[in-house]
């Protein structure tokens, strides 16, 4: 007996299964459409009870074809509230009632006659993620945002909550941004970010040196390569110009940066006076008088060489012609 009663409950657990033709039938029924035309009106006004009350009278194959097509109208209509998004999720959480069989290329393939519950499950992430931003933008504004705390999280949601602070940093007064950046001076957690997207975008939004400082010590990613680049693109802007030269101090991004100075027509002073101290190093000065041979400069190093007394300023010159081609 408890053999046949277990038997029994997995299997009316079970999804049953339907043809494609009965699921596209069932949606474009009379009785579905007039049902899903008088549960809209339910659905924009938050009347849930009413609504599911009137999905309860419907046959469970035309239940699910109306839910469908609610979740449907409101991913269309884009509008939620609080009733509107719990309703949505418990559509996410439900468990599908109905299956399909499609046959591909020699295989079969069972999946579920109505896909409403991954649409009602992204509209809800959708939504709580503008409640999120619009509070951070809130607690920002008010100097209430502490970033190290805000921030934390599994890598899911620290990437949820970073994303959603570069979306919405432009939103934010001058003021908001300084006290942010204030705290990458005194709260040492912030030292740990997991990439330099926040640190990146504050310093491009601000222009402030420390952020830069900061920056451009830490491990390269494509946060910090994707500021070097539009840096590049602004130059010879002379606070631009300052920064490229900072960033030479990275020694991933310090060939780039090179090469985004030595581009530049004409080479502004300050960044010719520090291409010239760069020639007297070992380390970076074959680097750099290849760059400049490269771009056109072949004569100037030619006379700080021959002007120079600094044997490793000669070296580096007779290297760097040496691989020209």
């Amino acid at each position: 007996m408890m053999l046949l009663l277990l038997a029994g409950s997995l299997e009316s657990a079970m999804a049953a299964e339907v043809s494609v033709q009965e699921v596209k039938l069932a949606a474009s029924s009379p009785q579905v459409q007039n049902r899903v035309a008088a549960l809209t009106t339910l659905y924009d006004r938050s009347d849930f009870r009413a609504l599911e009350f009137n999905l309860s009278q419907l046959a469970l194959l035309h239940q699910e074809a109306v839910r469908a097509q609610l979740v449907q109208h409101a991913v269309d209509s884009g509008e939620l509230d609080q009733a509107k998004a719990t309703w949505l999720q418990a559509q996410a959480e439900r468990k599908p009632a109905f299956t399909v069989v499609e046959q591909g290329d020699g295989y079969l393939v069972t999946q579920s006659a109505f896909h409403y519950g991954a649409q009602a499950r992204g509209l809800v992430m959708q939504w709580q993620q503008m409640l999120l931003a619009q509070d951070m933008v809130r607690q920002a504004e008010a100097g209430d945002l502490v970033l190290s705390t805000w921030l934390t999280g599994d890598l899911r949601t620290q990437k949820t909550r970073r994303d959603i602070f570069l979306k919405h940093l432009p939103q934010l007064s001058e003021q908001a941004v300084a006290k942010l950046i204030l705290q990458f001076t005194s709260d040492t957690k912030l030292m740990w970010l997991p990439d330099n997207g926040v640190i990146a975008r504050l310093a491009a939004t601000s222009g402030d040196e420390q952020m830069y400082h900061l920056l451009w010590r830490r491990r390269t990613d494509q946060y910090s390569l994707a500021e070097l680049n539009r840096l590049a693109a602004q130059a010879p802007v002379p606070n631009v110009v300052e920064q490229l030269i900072a960033a030479t101090i990275n020694p991933s991004l310090k060939p780039l940066a090179y090469k985004a100075l030595i581009t530049l027509k004409p080479l502004p002073l300050t960044a010719r006076e520090f291409l010239r101290e760069k020639l007297d190093e070992v380390d970076d000065g074959q680097m750099v008088a290849y760059e400049l041979a490269q771009h056109g400069y072949v004569q100037w190093l030619e006379q700080l060489a021959s002007d120079s007394r600094n044997q490793v300023v000669r070296n580096n010159f007779k290297a760097a012609m040496a691989k020209l081609p």
